[in-house]
């Protein structure tokens, strides 16, 4: 026979988890939306010409010319992928709060928010 207590707090759990969009493996990086193109370091790019004048602009031209979004975790001095091309777009070149987790050099992003 069936614990019914045990099966409804299984469901309620399971329900919240599913809700919640995130799960307990989630943590919170802050830094800045680049591309995979420039990285942490859009000068060289912009000096060239034709890039824009500041590093939003050249995030952006370099995504239309085939780069991806990326992200400088400024904590850990690191590149990262990011597994969602549509969040960052708003925040090119901005510095925000990511909340997701690692995989390899991939974020699995959850959310992203403007940083203080």
């Amino acid at each position: 026979m069936i614990d019914r207590r045990r099966f409804v707090l299984a469901g309620l759990s399971a329900g919240a988890l599913l809700f919640s969009g995130r799960s307990s493996g989630d943590t919170a990086f802050v830094g800045y939306i680049t591309d995979t193109e420039c990285g942490p370091d859009h000068a060289p790019m912009i000096a060239k010409g034709g890039m824009g004048a500041n590093d939003r602009e050249c995030t952006y031209r370099c995504v239309e010319k085939g780069a991806t979004f990326g992200f400088v975790d400024a904590d850990r001095r690191k590149f990262f992928q990011l597994d969602d091309q549509v969040a960052p777009r708003p925040f090119a070149g901005q510095k925000v709060r990511i909340t997701g987790t690692i995989s390899g050099d991939t974020i699995l992003v959850n959310e992203i928010a403007k940083a203080e």
